[in-house]
């Protein structure tokens, strides 16, 4: 495969996403920053067992010296002891300042890697190396790094952005059905709020029935394009621009938390907060209906469930206003004017929401 490379082009720290299944690509571009030998890799018990082997060899190969750190997988990794483990472990194995941290996995991983890599010894150098397709379009660009706390999810965190992403689109063959379809979310999620194009040829691809290699990377490179013109504007979720890349999460957030976890992954509960969001931008006459169904094919079409069971609808509305867009416990929301037309910044009473939830339109769609 060819080489594509993006640059996310940050005043003050500049990288690049190289998207290549090469090894010497990646090692190109590695060796160029890396101020010390010295490799430490945060990865979970399911990726280490399928790649953490060969991910080191290449290293050891090109001179590296690697140490390795594993978490559990999945959003109970995700935690406060998480990082405490990860911080112990690092100075046992001698990881300095001038180390660097390789994020081996998916999104969970990225975002507690991140997080480690930002407070171990002030903040070391990051490289994030995702293996699913939801990392690989959307969580391991950008610098946004988290665990979850009991109050709900990515309550702390820190914006923190890699030195390098590497995404090599051969990790998705080891990766379960289920996994992809949740990480097509994301890439959903480009296409309703970026570009009416992308969304006709997403669908396209979803009623062909199949995704070529090359179409695979495609998608990646365009989701990433996409996520890296926001953060090149803005950052630090400062200037109201980003806040388009949390189209759908704010219920999906709620939803997650409420089932601590254990229904939904990410892209699914994001799939039915694309669709919650799509709704409310109908009732709030903000679009058309048409933009609604438009929604709600492409997420059909993308093969999601759209029964959440039944939540309540007060505790998810009491959730949603703890989530960290909200202000003074207001819910905001990214909402939508067209497909390719987001609107950001939407405060929706508690009782609106609440409303809508209580009318079971996700079980009726």
């Amino acid at each position: 495969m060819k080489e594509d490379k993006l640059k996310v082009k940050l005043k003050n720290n500049p990288y690049d996403i190289i998207i290549s299944e090469r090894e010497r690509d990646f090692l190109l571009s590695f060796k160029h920053f890396a101020r010390s030998k010295r490799v430490f890799i945060v990865t979970d018990k399911n990726v280490a067992k399928l790649h953490l082997k060969k991910f080191e060899n290449m290293l050891r190969e090109a001179g590296f010296i690697c140490k390795s750190a594993v978490i559990e997988p999945g959003e109970t990794g995700k935690n406060i002891k998480s990082l405490s483990y990860l911080y112990d472990k690092a100075l046992d194995c001698g990881i300095d300042r001038k180390s660097c941290v390789v994020a081996l996995g998916g999104g969970v991983v990225g975002d507690v890697a991140g997080f480690f890599a930002a407070t171990y010894m002030r903040g070391i150098k990051l490289v994030q190396a995702p293996t699913t397709l939801l990392a690989m379009t959307d969580s391991s660009v950008g610098g946004k790094t988290a665990v979850n706390t009991s109050g709900g999810k990515n309550i702390a965190g820190v914006f923190y952005q890699p030195s390098l992403v590497w995404i090599n689109a051969s990790y998705l063959l080891t990766l379960p059905e289920r996994h992809i379809r949740s990480g097509m979310a994301e890439v959903i999620k480009y296409a309703l709020t970026f570009d009416k194009n992308f969304y006709d040829y997403l669908l396209n691809l979803f009623n062909k029935g199949y995704f070529s290699f090359k179409e695979f990377n495609r998608i990646i490179y365009k989701s990433c394009a996409y996520k890296a013109s926001v953060v090149e504007k803005d950052e630090k979720e400062t200037k109201g621009l980003r806040e388009i890349l949390n189209f759908g999460h704010t219920l999906a957030h709620a939803l997650e938390t409420y089932t601590d976890y254990k229904k939904f992954l990410h892209g699914e509960a994001v799939a039915l907060g694309m669709l919650f969001a799509a709704k409310l931008s109908y009732e709030l006459k903000l679009c058309k209906k048409d933009v609604y169904r438009d929604t709600l094919e492409i997420i059909r079409c993308g093969g999601f469930d759209f029964n959440a069971g039944t939540p309540n609808p007060e505790k998810l509305v009491s959730l949603m206003t703890k989530d960290k867009k909200s202000v003074d416990g207001k819910i905001r929301f990214v909402l939508l004017k067209d497909i390719g037309k987001p609107v950001g910044g939407i405060v929706v009473s508690g009782k609106e929401v609440s409303k809508l939830l209580k009318r079971q339109w996700i079980l009726n769609s």
